[in-house]
């Protein structure tokens, strides 16, 4: 059962007086209907989040998957058709580079043995290359610095780069210690000191409402087992909001049991409000973070960036979009196994394939 949401609690002129609002008041009304909305979003983000989760088990990672097995099928059919067909020498090149480079993508997301055995065959570096890599490897290492055999003792390197920086650059260890030991100037300190006052002043209403609130109801004080069993419930919901600093579910709670109303609320002195305020404040910020956090883990989750999280709703709609785009790729991939059975449509397939490739070589030339 999801846990119970408010509405904003806001504050109105008494009926008897034409007096406006104060700012205080304005500011707690402000706060009230930023949390609620905020409250919402959250919620609304959870319940997406749990549906997204259920769609993506169900439906997503099992066509994947599927995709990802068509996927290595094509690879080893053509590199049986590479083996058993009779292709010309400029095809036969063509289409072990096309195999090579499939291989070499598919082995980034499966561990499958026979793609390491597929590529090794159509693309695996020759003598040539691995003597040419090992023999650039060791020059940066004796560049940098890094070869432990070139080094000697080892006392001017080390194979952490963050210490061969620091060895290169003494001064700044020395700086960071002259920063850490710093005095704080007196607007710092004044600073902090607000900091904690705050804080206090915070903790202080917090703990005034949540005092009255288990006054009222401590479920220890009541024999009748019903109603002890009913102000349990509402002892674990005036723990949980004090537990989240949520002052604003603590003052919703006391006008829900009748322990106070808006006018009392509108009673309340402006320098009692600013504390309400400053905490409503802190609460709204760790409410926007939760929030924050939440899409971050959705969206890494999903492997989209953060940017394309718009909604809740636009959540589903995108699920619902990358399924029957993937249910397609399938669709087209077996659609392309079986034209590639056909000798015409293999040739189609291998010339199309050098263009691409050709064209590539032209912007390797071009750019790098």
């Amino acid at each position: 059962m999801p846990p119970l949401r408010f509405p904003a609690l806001v504050l109105t002129p008494p009926a008897q007086t034409d007096n406006p609002l104060s700012p205080e008041q304005k500011t707690f009304n402000r706060l009230s209907q930023q949390i609620a909305k905020a409250r919402q979003q959250m919620s609304d983000w959870e319940s997406a989040m749990e549906a997204t989760r259920k769609r993506v088990l169900k439906d997503l990672l099992p066509l994947r998957d599927q995709h990802l097995q068509l996927r290595i099928q094509l690879l080893a059919q053509l590199d049986t058709i590479s083996l058993t067909q009779k292709l010309g020498k400029a095809d036969s090149e063509t289409l072990s580079q096309m195999i090579a480079r499939l291989a070499e993508n598919l082995m980034t997301e499966s561990s499958d043995p026979q793609l390491q055995e597929i590529h090794d065959r159509h693309g695996g570096p020759d003598a040539e290359e691995q003597a040419m890599f090992a023999e650039m490897k060791a020059s940066m290492e004796d560049f940098f610095n890094l070869n432990p055999e070139a080094a000697g003792d080892g006392k001017g390197s080390s194979e952490n780069p963050k210490a061969w920086t620091e060895e290169e650059t003494p001064q700044t260890q020395s700086q960071r210690e002259s920063q850490r030991t710093r005095p704080k100037t007196a607007r710092q300190k004044a600073q902090e000191a607000r900091q904690a006052e705050q804080a206090g002043q915070i903790h202080q209403s917090l703990q005034g409402v949540y005092r009255r609130l288990v006054s009222a109801v401590h479920p220890d004080r009541e024999a009748d087992p019903v109603i002890r069993a009913q102000k349990t419930a509402l002892m674990q919901r005036i723990n949980q909001a004090y537990g989240e600093n949520d002052l604003l579910q603590l003052l919703a709670l006391q006008h829900e049991l009748g322990l106070m109303d808006a006018q009392a609320v509108h009673k309340l002195g402006d320098a009692h409000l600013k504390k309400y305020n400053q905490a409503l404040k802190e609460h709204l910020a760790t409410l926007k973070g939760k929030m924050q956090a939440l899409q971050q883990h959705l969206a890494g989750s999903l492997g989209i960036p953060l940017f394309a999280m718009q909604s809740p709703h636009g959540l589903s709609r995108d699920i619902q979009e990358t399924i029957q785009a993937t249910r397609q790729a399938i669709s087209g991939l077996r659609q392309e196994m079986k034209r590639l059975a056909q000798p015409a449509y293999l040739k189609r397939w291998i010339k199309t394939a050098r263009r691409e490739l050709a064209s590539e070589d032209y912007i390797d030339d071009e750019f790098y």
